[in-house]
């Protein structure tokens, strides 16, 4: 079973990876990842365990009841552009189609602007925990399976990531105003490092 999801475009790769490298040190970088630069911390709610995955949503996003059997969490995103939201998504062992069709999908449903580059994927492994995501930035298409958004969201960006650990894997779509996604992009990163299995 595949799911819809997709992320901003990959055009600052050294946030990501500075992000990484505070919460869990300089030892294991971001593949592809550059300079580091100077960030705040992120504050980190309680750890939430779902579907047999443990991770800790950013203090200030708004835990919603999820509105699918399918959804393990879903999370309402704060900022200046405008609300955005989050779903994490689990399909059982080996479910949902894989890191890579996942990813093409999200790629799918983010129109970018003309002359834009490649979007980039990029991953880190820690903890026995592999994470995978893309950043797109553009125009994200109405979802078709009652996602948000409803309708087309331009000037919007789409985080996708895939959390792959022992009975996993885990999928995770942001979407939002790029306003908004920009300025909590740290906080996403933040929240992708914390995730552990459960137990």
């Amino acid at each position: 079973m595949n799911i819809e999801t997709a992320g901003p475009r990959g055009r600052a790769p050294a946030l990501g990876l500075t992000l990484l490298l505070l919460a869990c040190g300089a030892d294991a970088p971001a593949e592809g990842g550059a300079a580091q630069e100077a960030t705040a911390p992120v504050e980190l709610s309680e750890p939430i365990s779902a579907s047999g995955l443990s991770i800790a949503l950013p203090a200030a996003w708004n835990r919603l009841e999820p509105r699918s059997a399918m959804r393990m969490l879903e999370a309402g995103i704060p900022g200046s552009g405008g609300p955005g939201e989050i779903s994490a998504y689990y399909f059982g062992p080996g479910g949902g189609g894989g890191a890579a069709a996942n990813v093409e999908r999200w790629k799918s449903q983010v129109v970018l602007p003309p002359g834009a580059p490649e979007p980039t994927t990029q991953s880190r492994e820690s903890g026995g925990v592999r994470r995978t995501w893309i950043e797109l930035e553009g125009t994200v298409k109405a979802s078709t399976i009652g996602s948000f958004p409803t309708t087309d969201l331009h000037d919007g960006a789409l985080f996708g990531a895939v959390i792959e650990a022992p009975g996993g894997p885990w999928y995770l779509r942001a979407v939002g105003p790029g306003a908004t996604m920009r300025e909590q992009r740290q906080a996403f990163l933040a929240m992708l490092d914390s995730a552990r299995p459960e137990g």
